[in-house]
């Protein structure tokens, strides 16, 4: 449920996890809940941060793929340099793919 790797997301993490224990131990299901109804906000806020950021990924990709298209149809290239351009919007489709995936995983 709660698994994110920057230390400090991490760090606070725990500490709830250890205020959490530490209310069970006292009995106080009050507290609990407020503990458990912060740990899903932090981890909602998070998952939002991260859609944004791979959207903006997409964005970029996208930018970056018009450039090389716009190369493409202004200048002649030798084949050689017309195959790399090829290439490149290659590679970025397939990224950009791997970053739909994430949205749509992101949002299950």
């Amino acid at each position: 449920m709660f698994t994110y790797k920057h230390p400090i997301a991490q760090t606070w993490i725990n500490d709830h996890l250890d205020l959490y224990n530490y209310a069970l131990a006292l009995g106080d299901t009050e507290w609990q809940q407020q503990i458990l109804q912060t740990l899903n906000q932090f981890e909602l806020h998070l998952t939002r941060q991260f859609e944004f950021q791979l959207w903006q990924m997409f964005d970029s990709i996208n930018r970056n793929m018009l450039k090389l298209f716009q190369q493409l149809k202004d200048h002649k290239q030798n084949s050689t340099e017309e195959e790399q351009l090829r290439e490149k919007v290659w590679e970025l489709k397939l990224k950009r793919l791997e970053i739909v995936k994430l949205i749509k995983a992101n949002k299950v």
